[in-house]
C-alpha cells in the first residue's frame, strides 16, 4: 500500500513539475511567427509567395523562395526552431547578415540538408547539417530521417557561436579564431556581429515551427 501510494505521488510530483521546468526555459523567448501571417518577415532573393504561413507551420511550398528574413537585426540571442525537410531535403538557416547579401557568406548559415541522400555524398564537411555552411563543419550527427521535425538551439554570442541539435551540441566555434575562409569566402572573423536571421528556400519545401528568440 504504502509503495503504491508513493509512486502515485511521484507521478503526480513529475506531472506539476514539467510544466513549470518547460515553463522556465521558455522564459524571455519570444515567438518570431505569429501563426497566421508572414508579419515581421520580408523576403531576401526571392519571391514571398513562395512562402506559406499555415498555422502552426510556416512552410516553403514551391521553388525561389530565397531567404525569408526577419525584419529586425539580432546581435547576441538564442534562436529556436524546429524544422522539417523531405527526402533529398536542402535548406539552411541565416545568422547576422546584412541586408541585399549571400546570407550564407556574408553573414553565416547553419546548414540542413538530407545528410544520408545520395546526391549529397560528395559535398565539404561543412556543406551538411549542423556546420556553419563551408566554414565549420558539425562534430556530431544528430538529425533524424527526412520527414521528422528536428529542433535546432543556436546561441550567438560575441564570437561564440553554439549550434544543438535535438539537445545534443553538434558544434561550437570561436568567430575571431576562424581567419582561414574556406573557398575564398571572407572569414568568420570579418563577418558581422549584427544582422538578419532568415530561413532559406533552396528548391525544395521545408517547414519550420516554433520559432522563437532569446535576446541576449
Amino acid at each position: 500500500m504504502n509503495k503504491q501510494f508513493y509512486s502515485l505521488l511521484s507521478l503526480v510530483v513529475l506531472a506539476l513539475t514539467v510544466p513549470s521546468v518547460i515553463a522556465q526555459n521558455d522564459k524571455d523567448f519570444v515567438s518570431l511567427y505569429d501563426g497566421k501571417t508572414l508579419s515581421g518577415w520580408h523576403v531576401e532573393r526571392g519571391n514571398l509567395e513562395s512562402w506559406k504561413a499555415d498555422g502552426e507551420m510556416l512552410s516553403c511550398v514551391a521553388p525561389g523562395g530565397g531567404w525569408l528574413t526577419t525584419d529586425k537585426e539580432y546581435s547576441d540571442f538564442i534562436l529556436r526552431v524546429d524544422w522539417r525537410i523531405p527526402k533529398d531535403g536542402n535548406s539552411g538557416i541565416g545568422l547576422r547578415y546584412p541586408p541585399d547579401s549571400d546570407p550564407a557568406h556574408a553573414g553565416m548559415e547553419i546548414q540542413i540538408l538530407d545528410d544520408d541522400s545520395p546526391k549529397y555524398q560528395n559535398l565539404k564537411p561543412a556543406q551538411y547539417t549542423g556546420g556553419i555552411y563551408y566554414q565549420v563543419p558539425a562534430k556530431k550527427k544528430a538529425a533524424r530521417p527526412p520527414g521528422e521535425w528536428n529542433t535546432y538551439e543556436i546561441t550567438c554570442r560575441g564570437p561564440l557561436v553554439i549550434v544543438k541539435l535535438n539537445g545534443v551540441e553538434v558544434n561550437r566555434a570561436n568567430l575571431d579564431e576562424e581567419t582561414k575562409g574556406e573557398g575564398g569566402y571572407k572569414p568568420l572573423s570579418q563577418r558581422p556581429r549584427r544582422g538578419f536571421i532568415g530561413l532559406q528556400s533552396h528548391g525544395s519545401r521545408v517547414d519550420f515551427r516554433n520559432i522563437k528568440i532569446k535576446v541576449l
